[in-house]
């Protein structure tokens, strides 16, 4: 049931994308108090990418269903699948920054479904939450980025912001903005330093792989630097930033792809190199390099998910992906060796394939701006080329030996070999019978979304003999000379990168160190003693007001005649009462001192006039000195317990004089302040009036703030209920 209304979707959502006009806009506010709406637009490049999630799509749930055929959980399976092309279809599709961000931060979900599906294999659940980290991270950085981009533009329509992109760059937000967009489209299409999520990804079930490495996920990246270019493309950080970062991902990858002895993980890590070369391309930004990059995209989707696909089926057929221990695979899978053939000539740039075409157009863009661009890709698709020989050679056509583990005949199962077949024949009609509908309906439409100001001409299969003709040829031989001494360059990189630290060990170095972080400041910040909360609470109330708030008018003079000799007693009793409490071994001293440090404060409040005040104050000092007196009775005696130390004592004086310099502070700051008095007027007219009282202080707390009042009743009563249970609880345990 589940692969049906899979497969049917898909069908449902690949006819529409066929048979709609480009430039349809589809519209509905969505939050318009934020300016989020749920728009739809397709034009070029959102046709081109939902092609080939539609397409790829229908042949990944077709492989699927026999690959997870008899595996528990294979209906859900191919809903995660569906949800995961879903999210990917929505991104292209979003044209709106904030529902982009949404359909993004799905496929990052989608994908931790997937990737993680297999979930009772520890490597699993590992790989999946490293992707998850790593791209959801990226995400918080995008998102950032776009909300920046939102405001300098004054919309969240995409299609607005791009017809205003010219007058960004003068913008401050402009370089912030962009270096955000960047980390969260790098981290989702695995550039160098993020690129080691996504050979970890390879965890996956063979269906997710193929994919997630050929038209989704990895591809988003991708398709947001193409759609934002127009934007950020005149800028000399945009350059040098996809260039750098995408040269050095196919460098530094392709390396790393001939040292693997796993099929699966060499095609994983050459997916890390075709993202760096399309990022390479986007960079230039010229017509031909965008050209190239749009046809690399389709022929890449085309023979990846067809790569993934045979590989798959040759692990289920042995049991095993190792390129050692698998040959002459040609005779038992015969259908699957073709659909390699086709996939790794088209990967290799052999004419007249897709990747042939591509690499053409790479090759004119990269000499059009010097020799460097133009040695870099020689160098990348000469080591690609010789990883293709390898993943085809040696399975399928070498002689097997006593390693060799023997194949069942698994392509009984025509879902099995079917779709990657399809796939390789339609690389092949592509560039044959169909370049010009290919250019006329989604490359050159394609290209004026990603470069509406560059003139684009149609790609040509045969352009004569021509130095980038030349130079695919030189690439091949050169792909061969490598994939014959694959063994010696295997030991030379073996020896070279051998000091130099992994992507996957700093990822769980980064998460060792979070996580050790975290719980040094959990056992500073939540030691389980109420004191410390509050001491550090008011402590930094206290700092806050002390040295963020504007310096406090002080007096040119000082009256010292005019102060009363009962006020300097008062003072001076005041602090010999605190400081008693400070420094007292003893809780019975230490509650009495407490207690006249209130009563002193009672006596000030009666010498400026404010006797409800003190009332109150009064007999809140009654009260408590008897219920602490009532409590210290209950606690155990000083010998029973471990006393202060003299260092705790000065802490606690030190962030007791602190926070009563904060309240100083306050109080002087609204003493010397003009307050608002319209507040003090509206009481004094309407106290005798409408409340029938004269006492202004009563009639607020029993008038005009009587549900305050009753709020400060009910916490005290039920502070005294709380104080009362625990005092009887007590009292029936002592009996």
């Amino acid at each position: 049931m589940g692969f049906s209304v899979a497969l049917h979707l898909f069908i449902v959502i690949g006819l529409w994308v066929l048979y709609t006009p480009l430039g349809v806009d589809l519209h509905w506010n969505w939050v318009p108090s934020l300016g989020a709406s749920f728009s739809i637009r397709l034009d070029g490049l959102s046709m081109l990418f939902s092609w080939l999630i539609c397409g790829i799509g229908l042949f990944v749930q077709l492989y699927a269903f026999h690959y997870m055929k008899g595996k528990p959980l294979s209906g859900l399976f191919h809903v995660y699948l569906t949800l995961f092309m879903v999210a990917m279809l929505g991104l292209v599709l979003a044209g709106n920054l904030m529902l982009l961000f949404v359909f993004w931060e799905l496929t990052t979900v989608t994908s931790y479904l997937l990737i993680g599906f297999n979930h009772d294999q520890e490597i699993s659940r590992k790989n999946a939450l490293q992707a998850m980290l790593v791209t959801g991270a990226g995400g918080l950085a995008l998102l950032a980025g776009l909300i920046l981009l939102g405001q300098m533009a004054g919309t969240w329509e995409i299609i607005q912001i791009i017809n205003r992109g010219a007058a960004f760059t003068s913008d401050k937000r402009f370089t912030p903005a962009l270096i955000l967009i960047l980390i969260g489209a790098f981290t989702k299409s695995a550039q160098v330093p993020f690129h080691f999520w996504l050979p970890g990804a390879m965890s996956a079930p063979a269906p997710v792989s193929a994919f997630l490495h050929s038209a989704t996920m990895v591809k988003a990246g991708v398709y947001l630097l193409a759609r934002l270019a127009p934007v950020f493309s005149q800028s000399d950080l945009w350059f040098w930033s996809l260039a750098l970062t995408g040269g050095a991902t196919a460098v530094w990858t392709v390396i790393l792809t001939l040292q693997q002895r796993d099929l699966k993980l060499m095609l994983a890590y050459s997916t890390n190199v075709a993202l760096g070369k399309l990022v390479f391309l986007l960079a230039l930004g010229t017509r031909y390099a965008i050209s190239a990059a749009l046809m690399f995209t389709i022929a890449h989707a085309l023979y990846k998910a067809a790569l993934f696909m045979v590989i798959g089926t040759v692990d289920k057929a042995t049991g095993t992906r190792n390129i050692d221990q698998v040959a002459g695979l040609g005779r038992t899978l015969k259908f699957s060796f073709l659909a390699a053939g086709l996939s790794a000539l088209s990967k290799a740039g052999v004419p007249p394939l897709p990747g042939f075409l591509s690499k053409e157009y790479m090759y004119k863009a990269a000499l059009q701006i010097s020799y460097v661009p133009t040695i870099l890709l020689v160098f990348v698709n000469a080591l690609m080329g010789a990883m293709v020989l390898l993943v085809v050679v040696r399975p399928f056509i070498s002689k097997p030996d006593a390693m060799t583990v023997p194949a069942s005949s698994v392509e009984k199962y025509v879902f099995l070999w079917i779709p990657p077949l399809c796939l390789g024949i339609l690389a092949l009609l592509a560039t044959t019978i169909g370049l010009h509908w290919l250019n006329t309906t989604l490359i050159i439409p394609a290209a004026r979304a990603v470069a509406p100001n560059v003139w684009h001409e149609s790609l040509k299969l045969w352009q004569g003999l021509n130095l980038p003709l030349v130079l695919s040829g030189a690439s091949l031989l050169f792909a061969f000379f490598l994939f014959k001494c694959h063994t010696r360059i295997k030991r030379f990189i073996d020896r070279t990168t051998r000091m130099l630290p992994a992507g996957s060990q700093c990822y769980d170095l980064i998460v060792k160190g979070i996580i050790r972080s975290g719980s040094v400041l959990t056992s500073v910040l939540q030691h389980g003693r109420l004191t410390g909360y509050i001491f550090m609470l008011f402590f930094l109330m206290a700092l806050i007001f002390l040295f963020n708030t504007p310096a406090l008018p002080m007096p040119d003079t000082v009256n010292w005649q005019g102060i009363r000799f009962y006020e300097v007693m008062l003072a001076l009793g005041l602090a010999a009462a605190v400081t008693t409490v400070i420094l007292s071994r003893s809780r019975l001293l230490a509650i009495v001192s407490l207690s006249v440090a209130g009563f002193i404060t009672t006596l000030f409040l009666m010498f400026y006039n404010a006797p409800d005040v003190a009332k109150t104050q009064l007999l809140v000092e009654t009260l408590s000195v008897i219920f602490l007196v009532i409590i210290v009775d209950r606690l155990p005696k000083f010998s029973e317990v471990r006393p202060h130390k003299f260092g705790t004592q000065m802490l606690n004086t030190a962030i007791a004089v602190t926070i009563g310099a904060g309240v100083f502070k306050i109080l002087y700051a609204m003493n010397t302040a003009h307050p608002d008095t319209t507040l003090i007027g509206f009481f004094s007219a309407n106290s005798m009036i409408a409340a029938h009282g004269r006492n202004i202080v009563n009639v607020i707390l029993v008038d005009f703030r009587a549900i305050d009042t009753l709020g400060e009743i009910t916490v005290v009563v039920m502070a005294a209920l709380g104080a009362s249970a625990i005092l009887l609880q007590k009292k029936r345990k002592n009996r």
